[in-house]
């Protein structure tokens, strides 16, 4: 339509004449106009002799999947630019069948390089990206998430305090995903938590539950009140800085345990990644 009303109105240019040929081509392929938009590469493989299928999260779209025609030869469009974990500016274009995109451009803004540099932390980041992935997969967007995941790069790329960081980003995970843990009250009597004694977390209902309805075993994790408060502020607050976590090691080794029993519980399985720290 803008190209028609360029018609109208004036005479055009050669340039835009130009920009609205390329246009109808692309229409006619089944492709539609070229969008931007910032995202984290999750994967890449090699497809064929010169190209590469990259799935990303990005920051408007969600996980996108695409074909980056002559990747592994360009070097102009997709310098260094397509490594996993990369924070970068991508342009694509959208198909009219299929799930894949076309993808015309990347260009770096963050490597996290420091990831790179041990096992440990490339073993964290490699969690962050299959955790977001799973919890949202192609065409499902949250601007929120990309931002969690691209903070928790940049904290995992410092080498800034794992233990909390990876706590962070799970518990905020969930809650962005619509899986948060019930906190304020039993899931099976109903009767309200007050913060007093300790509570149970019972996996099938999500929920903390009270001592009367059931007893702790390694199926149902006991968990203090300092733990739950400080489970019910990650879930209801913004991404919190580490250092800003007032907890001891004692309260981090109950909430990763409950984490990583609620995530198994709601995907169906463990992580392939997450055996490599937990």
């Amino acid at each position: 339509m803008a190209g028609l009303f360029i018609f109208c109105n004036r005479r055009p240019t050669h340039r835009q004449i130009v920009r609205l040929n390329a246009s109808l081509v692309w229409h006619d392929r089944g492709i539609v106009g070229p969008k931007k938009t910032e995202a984290i590469i999750l994967r890449t493989r090699d497809f064929g002799e010169s190209d590469c299928i990259v799935t990303a999260f990005s920051s408007i779209y969600g996980t996108l999947k695409g074909i980056a025609k002559g990747a592994r030869r360009s070097s102009k469009r997709f310098v260094n630019s397509l490594e996993i974990f990369s924070h970068v500016n991508m342009e694509f274009r959208d198909r009219r069948s299929g799930d894949l995109a076309w993808l015309d451009s990347c260009e770096l803004i963050d490597g996290f390089a420091g990831i790179r540099l041990h096992y440990n932390l490339l073993s964290r980041a490699s969690y962050a990206v299959e955790l977001t992935e799973t919890l949202f997969p192609l065409n499902v967007p949250s601007h929120e998430m990309f931002q969690l995941l691209r903070w928790a790069l940049g904290a995992i790329s410092e080498g800034r305090d794992l233990d909390r960081t990876m706590l962070i980003f799970q518990a905020r995970a969930l809650a962005i995903g619509g899986f948060s843990i019930n906190t304020a009250k039993c899931g099976i009597c109903g009767r309200v938590y007050k913060g007093e004694g300790r509570a149970l977390f019972h996996p099938r209902d999500g929920s903390i539950v009270c001592m009367a309805c059931e007893r702790e075993t390694a199926l149902t994790p006991g968990i203090s009140p300092e733990a739950v408060h400080v489970l019910a502020r990650l879930q209801s607050h913004g991404v919190l800085v580490p250092e800003a976590l007032a907890c001891d090691d004692a309260i981090l080794a109950e909430l990763s345990k409950v984490l990583v029993a609620h995530i198994e519980h709601c995907i169906g399985k463990r992580l392939r990644s997450a055996q490599y720290f937990t």
